[in-house]
């Protein structure tokens, strides 16, 4: 079973990173193309927090588009510490981008570029994310796979993605809602500037309030309740204050009151 692992929550891709290995994974993204009908695979290191299941995708204790007859930990055929994708092109069009989870060879017809460097491989995807005007699934099912790569500090090329008005809207939202996962202190204040840029569109300032309220705590609360008070957009505004309402924590009681009731805490 080769299953898709897609963001349809609302799946990275980011901007091109230095110091890609020269050799063959600086070429990957030629032989990609090389393909013009057809499937190619290639596999590249995952973030040591990462398995890749039959089932879906676990990072660290969350589990994402978990399916199984099984319980959460039995019969469960997982991988750690590795990624395989598969990419289906059709002319020169992306039309799929796959996360592999049965683990087994691959089929007949597939051209196999082996193990790449996963800066190789995030920017190949970045590219894929990126072009996207000739329509198919594949530049949001490029989102995840690059999240779950072994690269440092990725997360300003995903902010710049996130901001790039150019790129088709599903995949901006997808990539705002995996910066919503990311274990880094600047990607909250980075999404609290998407949510209240003025010239963005509604869909993505909401995106933003989302991928913010899915933040730890210490740091969801306080920018929600700035988003909530200040915010230009009444839409905005809005949002933050239902995803407020949704957390756990004393301080919103406080600031309802003092947003509803005219009271300071």
């Amino acid at each position: 079973m080769r299953g898709r692992v897609r963001a349809a929550a609302g799946t990275v891709a980011i901007a091109v990173l230095a110091g890609v290995p020269g050799g063959v994974d600086a070429q990957l993204e030629e032989r990609i193309a090389a393909v013009e009908d057809g499937t190619v695979r290639f596999g590249y290191r995952a973030r040591p927090e990462v398995e890749v299941c039959e089932q879906g995708v676990r990072i660290g204790e969350r589990h994402l588009w978990w399916r199984s007859r099984y319980g959460e930990d039995e019969g469960r055929d997982c991988r750690s510490g590795y990624v395989e994708v598969e990419v289906r092109r059709s002319g020169s069009t992306v039309r799929e981008v796959e996360l592999v989870r049965d683990f087994g060879p691959p089929g007949s017809g597939v051209v196999d570029l082996g193990e790449v460097e996963p800066e190789a491989a995030v920017e190949a995807l970045m590219t894929v994310a990126r072009g996207g005007a000739g329509g198919g699934d594949g530049p949001e099912d490029a989102v995840l796979p690059a999240f779950l790569a072994d690269v440092d500090d990725p997360w300003p090329g995903f902010l710049d993605l996130a901001r790039d008005r150019a790129v088709r809207t599903d995949v901006r939202k997808v990539t705002i809602f995996w910066l919503g996962q990311a274990a880094a202190d600047v990607v909250s204040e980075g999404l609290s500037a998407l949510a209240v840029e003025d010239e963005e569109d509604q869909e993505i300032r909401d995106a933003a309030v989302f991928a913010l309220s899915q933040r730890p705590v210490d740091e969801a609360v306080p920018a929600l309740m700035e988003l909530a008070r200040d915010a230009d957009q009444a839409e905005t505004r809005r949002v933050a204050l239902f995803w407020l309402a949704q957390a756990d924590d004393p301080r919103v009681v406080a600031f309802f009151e003092e947003i509803l009731l005219g009271r300071t805490p």
